[in-house]
């Protein structure tokens, strides 16, 4: 007997990649399941669902369900289902009923305010099978609540939905949401938007489209202080073992405490079962800096910042012509 299930949590509770797994399970048994998600989920791009594990599948539109033959299908799978209308739930509740497929729903329960979304009360209300898949606060109590930031600020107002990633959201506990406490320090991985944080990017490599290059790629890590980026770091996996710090930079008025410090011994561990090897090229007046951590200069890229920089890098009144490369193991 199929069954409507309703499996949500906060957001980074790797609701995503549990569907995509999911999905992936049926296909080693031989079996078919169809991945959906509600048209104005366009985070991931048009027909894929992608997870901040780095999964992603492609996906067709729950608008489509009636151009679609379910028969070809032995699961299907809904993700983002909060934004789903009642009609949808319904008619996810009648292909469970009539044409018995089991459905597997993964989304949100509420939005940052506290309030159910529309999608996920009613499957609240007919689901057979309700499951919570658990994450937790920034103070190790369970995550309930899905807080929506601003400028290093809880907010409360405002627009339902709003779609974006770590960059807007964070999952708090019901306390620490309601006096909407942030962790002091934390490390995010930030999978969307990642030109958010373009400005803080520009202090350490001041030609946009030099980090065009390497943003999308690369993964981007940003040490949090109260819910402010107070430095960030782009790391680009080369292959072969090897990986590149490509940008490492703090806010201006944030430096000397340390923070770029504890994002590099932060991205050594990080790395270190994937990688064999770290590298990062920078100019002289860094070089100490980065030998602290245990980098050595390895070799030298010649006119790297004369030939790939439009306007001329003057560092201390010296202008900058080759870039010396560190390496170091992990």
């Amino acid at each position: 007997m199929a069954k409507l299930y309703f499996r949500y949590g906060a957001m980074g509770s790797s609701k995503t990649a549990n569907a995509i797994m999911v999905q992936y399970n049926y296909h080693e048994r031989g079996q078919n399941a169809l991945m959906l998600k509600p048209r104005l989920d366009n985070r991931d791009g048009e027909r894929i669902v992608g997870s901040r594990s780095g999964l992603s599948a492609p996906c067709r539109y729950v608008e489509e369900l009636d151009e679609i033959d379910l028969s070809a299908y032995d699961c299907i799978i809904v993700d983002e289902c909060q934004f789903l209308k009642k009609a949808q739930v319904q008619r996810l509740v009648d292909i469970v009923d009539h044409l018995n497929i089991p459905v597997i729903c993964y989304g949100l329960r509420a939005d940052f305010q506290g309030n159910l979304f529309e999608g996920s009360a009613w499957l609240m209300a007919w689901a057979d099978t309700i499951e919570e898949i658990k994450t937790v606060c920034w103070c190790g109590r369970k995550a309930t609540f899905n807080a929506r930031v601003s400028d290093g600020r809880v907010v409360k107002s405002g627009e339902q939905i709003l779609l974006g990633g770590n960059e807007s959201y964070v999952a708090l506990c019901r306390r620490h949401w309601a006096t909407g406490e942030l962790a002091p320090m934390e490390i995010r991985k930030i999978s969307a938007d990642k030109r958010a944080f373009l400005p803080l990017l520009l202090e350490a490599d001041p030609c946009e489209a030099m980090i065009d290059r390497y943003l999308d790629d690369g993964e981007l890590y940003a040490l949090m202080i109260n819910g402010r980026a107070a430095s960030v770091a782009v790391v680009l996996d080369k292959g072969d073992g090897l990986c590149e710090l490509c940008n490492l930079a703090t806010a201006p008025a944030l430096r000397g405490k340390g923070y770029a410090g504890r994002l590099i011994h932060h991205l050594l561990k990080l790395y270190q079962p994937r990688c064999a090897r770290m590298e990062v090229g920078t100019s002289p007046d860094n070089i100490a800096f980065y030998e602290h951590f245990g980098f050595r200069p390895a070799y030298v890229r010649e006119n790297f910042f004369a030939d790939n920089y439009p306007e001329p890098i003057v560092e201390n009144g010296v202008l900058l012509k080759d870039m010396t490369v560190l390496d170091r193991s992990l």
